[in-house]
């Protein structure tokens, strides 16, 4: 018979030392995570209220005279009549478009842009696609309680994205046939993840977006200077918050899957925020009919800008040729 190996005898005064030990290193590390952790909650929260990303809507970064904001209602600066549409009704708030003509239309591009811009900013984008004859539906943040601007965060596209669905919706209940979405910066992310998540749309444009939401945050302060492991907690924590990994929230990604759809890529050769090479990687990856331009001199989402007349005869020629030719009804005011 083999002969078993004797029992180890546990040293109970051994064992109390090493309880000891581990409990004063839990001391030690314990509040090391905590402020970790808490510091990155901050950061993250952070990265999600303006003026965490830098806007620039004049080109490249240069010194300039500051011009005086409008102040106006977004439906007193559009130059055609308009009605006013609740996208989505909760208790408390309520999301509202603008859609001009009032009248019937078979015909339709949505515009969507960043929530923290100037209602101003969004005449130009709205007289490119009425000159073109085509209906118009500018989704109204700066006049919706849920984006009211004292309390606007930003979901990157991601969150927004229902929100386009939520306009096709409205406009399909208003017998639109065709539909298209012009987004810019976050508003053309969430034109990609609307695409990607089955949007009936005739095409997308999109302007200003970013590739990968964890490259771009990664670009700007406070992140571009911090350790690299304390930046995954952060990104690790604004990818909770929005409720998706945050290497999944990636327009990039997102235009692999837009099944066929047509898409527009447009970005500024001097943008400081989103590079053309992000324009590249969206364009890249898209599988339909698709393309790019680079607008040569242009900041963030400043190619109309930049080049009004370069921008409005690509985009018309890209929405006649995807959306078709729009109906009489949805002739300009």
């Amino acid at each position: 018979m083999s002969s078993r190996p004797p029992a180890r005898n546990l040293d109970p005064a051994a064992a109390s030392v090493r309880r000891r030990l581990a409990v004063i290193a839990f001391g030690l590390f314990a509040p090391i995570l905590l402020i970790w952790f808490a510091a990155a909650t901050i950061i993250a929260r952070g990265l999600q209220f303006p003026p965490a990303l830098a806007y620039s809507t004049s080109g490249a970064i240069a010194p300039g005279k500051p011009v005086a904001r409008d102040t106006r209602p977004l439906g007193e600066l559009l130059d055609a009549s308009s009605d006013k549409i609740t996208l989505r009704q909760t208790d408390a708030h309520p999301l509202q478009a603008l859609m001009a003509p009032a009248a019937p239309a078979k015909s339709a591009v949505i515009l969507i842009y960043p929530n923290s811009i100037d209602a101003q900013s969004l005449v130009g984008y709205f007289r490119v696609i009425r000159s073109a004859g085509y209906a118009a539906m500018i989704i109204d943040y700066a006049d919706s309680v849920e984006h009211d601007r004292g309390a606007s965060r930003y979901g990157f596209g991601w969150e927004e994205r229902r929100d386009v669905l939520d306009a096709i919706a409205a406009l399909r209940s208003r017998g639109v046939q065709r539909m298209a979405v012009l987004g810019v910066s976050e508003g053309a992310a969430a034109a990609i993840f609307a695409g990607a998540d089955g949007a009936p749309l005739a095409a997308l444009i999109s302007d200003s977006s970013y590739a990968e939401l964890s490259a771009v945050l990664e670009r700007i302060p406070p992140l571009d200077s911090l350790n690299p492991l304390f930046d995954r907690t952060v990104l690790w924590e604004v990818g909770l918050m929005q409720g998706r990994a945050i290497d999944e929230i990636a327009p990039a990604k997102a235009a692999a899957q837009l099944d066929g759809r047509p898409l527009m890529v447009i970005n500024g050769a001097d943008d400081p925020l989103v590079p053309p090479a992000d324009a590249r990687n969206i364009f890249a990856a898209a599988r339909g009919p698709k393309q790019l331009w680079i607008a040569p001199g242009a900041g963030h989402a400043a190619a109309l800008a930049a080049d009004p007349e370069q921008y409005a005869r690509r985009v018309v020629a890209f929405l006649r040729r995807y959306l078709a030719v729009p109906t009489p009804t949805a002739g300009a005011n």
